[in-house]
């Protein structure tokens, strides 16, 4: 049994593994053995109590009675999450076209020239954490609905079991959820996170909490995107009433919350935000791609503001190297649902539509918020200083254009500009159908498309699961 099976009343480890023996009776164990390794801020929810529990890597039926340990409960799908996703991050982007390392390590030269059949200790990894925050959201979800009076609690973790699942499917070729599941392609998977999602916004409607909601709907307009762009290019079926869809969850949730923003927090004794290494001051072996250090914004011509970097003095054989300015800290939050991708799919599909003038229209609302975004302190002090030619992001002009492969090369340079280091950029070279320009060409020959296989774990103990599947696309 892997550590992503549901495990029911069976006893876990601390390491999400099944322990061997079977405990009976009204103290049951239950399988939430990743809750005191993925515990996100726990003084911070007033969890002093935690640690009285008799073992608090295995609770008992009783103390998930116990008011304190249910708000630890609710933290836990993020927490679990946090490094995983973090690491998976930095993957991600050696993947596509927005990191580079300047190391001879086989598993990142096998990201950076596109190779997606290897198996690697990092890959691997990536999906052991997937799967056992999948898991773990998925019975959180059901014991805090059990217990009653956290409703908050409920809607993180559908949201959280939405976010593995789309960024499994994002990531992985055929997906399953134990040693005898059945086996599930990305568009299987997307489908099932647009239900997390919306019962997540509903809760958190419910709740009073628009912010929340909002996010929650804006992932479902994500993913109703994602649906649109898998079904045409993995099965030929280019069905519009998608994007209708997803059009209609993003004008939803800016209707809720218009600048709405929801990001996974990172903090001891959780996982740290890898971005806040990536060349930056805390040092590390990533540095941001010098290719991408200039991003030209079509409008101006000129070094795009979003992409925030400054000038360091450090020497690199490889060439420029630079401070990272979006994640200035392990702690700084990664944004997970904000309002500006709500935007650019309403742009998108205003454009799939015929509809030039409403597309241009919301790709200025988005470029409007930049410009503004700096107000809030989320993105560090307006002007980027570096290189010293830079234009401060209030200064990004509005887009103007009736033609309609200018705009579609407007948007989908806004989507580079905006989530950058945000895992969307692997996701949209694939829907545009891009290569990476490092890939060899025997990768680039596979197509874009393909992902990577699940962990070999996974192969060997499922009998629906063999090599042959495991590393080719698996679309129904």
């Amino acid at each position: 049994m892997n550590v992503h099976e549901r495990q029911g009343s069976r006893p876990m480890t601390k390491n999400g593994n099944p322990d061997a023996g079977t405990i009976t009776g009204t103290r049951r164990l239950r399988g939430l053995a990743a809750l005191a390794s993925g515990l996100l801020l726990t003084t911070a929810i007033g969890c002093s109590d935690f640690l009285e529990v008799d073992n608090p890597a295995s609770l008992l039926d009783e103390d998930l009675e116990r008011k304190e340990l249910l708000g630890t409960l609710a933290n836990t799908p993020e927490g679990n999450l946090a490094g995983t996703y973090s690491s998976l991050l930095t993957r991600h982007g050696l993947l596509s076209d927005e990191l580079f390392h300047p190391t001879t390590q086989l598993e990142n030269i096998d990201a950076m020239r596109g190779n997606r059949l290897a198996s690697n200790s990092a890959v691997e990894g990536h999906w052991r954490g997937l799967a056992q925050a999948r898991w773990l959201a998925d019975e959180v979800a059901e014991r805090l609905a059990a217990a009653g009076g956290n409703d908050l609690g409920v809607a993180r973790a559908h949201f959280f079991g939405g976010m593995t699942r789309i960024t499994m499917a994002d990531h992985y070729n055929v997906i399953v959820y134990g040693a005898e599941d059945q086996l599930r392609g990305p568009i299987d998977v997307i489908a099932e996170s647009i239900e997390r999602f919306q019962q997540a916004a509903q809760v958190a409607q419910s709740a009073g909490d628009a912010n929340f909601a909002a996010a929650a709907m804006g992932q479902v307009a994500r993913a109703y995107r994602s649906l649109y762009y898998e079904r045409t290019h993995l099965q030929g079926q280019m069905d519009r009433s998608l994007f209708d869809q997803a059009e209609s969850a993003a004008r939803q949730a800016l209707s809720t919350a218009p600048d709405y923003n929801f990001s996974l927090r990172f903090g001891a004794p959780g996982g740290s935000n890898s971005g806040a290494s990536l060349g930056g001051p805390y040092g590390g072996t990533n540095r941001i791609d010098e290719i991408y250090l200039f991003l030209p914004d079509p409008v101006t011509g000129d070094w795009d503001p979003r992409i925030a970097h400054e000038e360091t003095t450090r020497e690199e054989p490889l060439g420029t190297s630079s401070y990272n300015l979006k994640y200035t800290a392990r702690e700084t939050p990664l944004p997970l649902s904000r309002a500006a991708e709500a935007m650019l799919i309403i742009a998108e599909s205003r454009l799939l539509a015929g509809d030039l003038a409403g597309a241009v229209e919301w790709i200025n609302h988005t470029r409007a918020a930049a410009r503004t975004r700096t107000m809030s302190g989320d993105w560090g002090d307006a002007s980027r200083g570096w290189p010293p030619t830079g234009h401060a992001i209030s200064d990004l002009p509005d887009f103007a254009s009736m033609d309609a492969g200018e705009i579609m090369a407007q948007l989908q340079h806004e989507r580079r500009a905006e989530f950058w280091m945000e895992m969307r950029r692997w996701q949209d070279m694939r829907y545009y159908e891009i290569f990476p320009y490092r890939w060899f060409d025997q990768n680039k020959a596979m197509g874009i498309h393909l992902r990577w296989p699940p962990s070999p774990e996974d192969v060997n103990a499922n009998p629906n699961l063999t090599n042959e599947i495991a590393q080719r696309l698996y679309v129904n």
